[in-house]
């Protein structure tokens, strides 16, 4: 019988012997289950020992077959698909977008500096004026008679006057005499120039070249002084203005490099930075900068609505990973490396973001290769494929 059973066996897996052994006494147990005690005592012992026998060499033949094929008994482990990326060291920029306005230093409201009635109102909206020209003009009667009696004053007074200094030089007369002539000559002819300063006045004149917006008034209207009577632009001196945060004090100056798009025009251009203010708003804690605006007609336009993208920061030969592969734990962001065929976890310390990329400041030296891809779905020490 242990002939028989050692055959079997040697036809055998060695994996499956114990378990055919096993069967072997179960059956022969059942086919003499009226065998007395000590009989089942003897072949207790005699399936020890072939038990015994067989685990020594199962053993010897595990360990002769190892030695030529290592693969033999090992867990073949099915290996995790993945993307990879390299760590690359390359330029990198972070950027902020604000909101701004197209202004104009020469946008102003032209109003009347005295006051009177309009006789005449001389411009219409979208009009183009010259500087110097006439847009208003203010009644001046009262003040043009005023005006008319002073000189015929002043020509008496100087006709007196002349007599006296012609007499005063020929030591004929008194000094008062003399003096009283002169000074009522000038008296009027201050008065006189006074009075027709007022009179220029009553002309309200275009102070530049420009475009007449809005015109607030009409003929036969009382004005004051400071009254608006048109509202002027000009497109000789406009700009971009923009209020930034004063968390970035220090990051931008002039001349920078701006991009700028208008986006109810569909369009972009790029620009550069040509002031930064020096105040903080202490209401919105803001400071103002100014980019430079081309000489585009269809940008000309006060109080455009723009977005102004600026850098506030960059660095060259920054390591740089998308920011999707970057996930967190608890001791911080980390990413995985591929090793061979094994991913390690790298905890990561990291910069500014911007663009769906992230600048790592330490844990990688760039050109490590990490897991992109599938890199939800593997651990620390997993085995990977990788399928790029």
């Amino acid at each position: 019988m242990t002939y028989r059973i050692s055959k079997i066996y040697r036809d055998m897996k060695p994996q499956s012997i114990i378990t055919f052994l096993f069967m072997a006494l179960v059956a022969v147990s059942c086919s003499q289950g009226e065998e007395g005690v000590e009989g089942k005592k003897a072949r207790l012992t005699d399936a020890k020992a072939e038990i015994k026998a067989l685990r020594t060499e199962i053993e010897t033949l595990e360990t002769a077959i190892i030695a030529e094929d290592p693969t033999f008994g090992k867990r073949v482990e099915t290996a995790t698909l993945i993307t990879t990326i390299a760590a690359a060291k390359t330029n990198f920029e972070h950027k902020i977008q604000v909101r701004g306005n197209v202004d104009s230093r020469t946008n102003v409201n032209v109003s009347a500096e005295m006051m009177g009635l309009l006789t005449a109102v001389n411009v219409k909206e979208g009009q183009y004026v010259q500087k110097g020209e006439v847009l208003a003009t203010i009644d001046s009667e009262n003040l043009e008679m005023t005006i008319a009696e002073l000189e015929n004053q002043l020509r008496f007074a100087t006709t007196i006057y002349d007599k006296r200094d012609r007499l005063w030089k020929k030591n004929i007369g008194t000094e008062i005499d003399y003096l009283q002539a002169k000074n009522n000559k000038e008296t009027l002819e201050n008065q006189l120039a006074t009075l027709q300063t007022q009179l220029a006045k009553a002309e309200i004149k275009a102070t530049f070249n420009g475009t007449v917006e809005q015109v607030p008034v009409t003929k036969g209207q009382i004005v004051q002084p400071g009254t608006p009577i048109a509202f002027l632009v000009s497109s000789a001196d406009m700009y971009i203005s923009a209020e930034i945060s004063e968390s970035f004090i220090g990051k931008f100056k002039k001349g920078d490099k701006a991009t700028v798009n208008i986006p109810s025009l569909g369009q972009s251009f790029d620009s550069q930075v040509i002031s930064v203010g020096r105040v903080i708003n202490p209401a919105s804690r803001t400071f103002t900068i100014e980019v430079k605006l081309p000489r585009n007609d269809a940008y000309l336009k006060t109080n455009l609505v723009t977005r102004i993208t600026l850098t506030d920061y960059a660095s060259e030969n920054a390591i740089v990973i998308p920011s999707r592969i970057i996930q967190e734990d608890d001791e911080g962001n980390f990413v995985y490396q591929v090793n061979g065929n094994k991913v390690n976890k790298v905890h990561v310390k990291l910069g500014y973001s911007y663009d769906n990329h992230t600048e790592v400041v330490t844990g990688l030296a760039g050109g490590e290769v990490v897991v992109d891809k599938g890199n939800r779905t593997v651990a620390n020490g997993t085995t990977v494929s990788i399928q790029n």
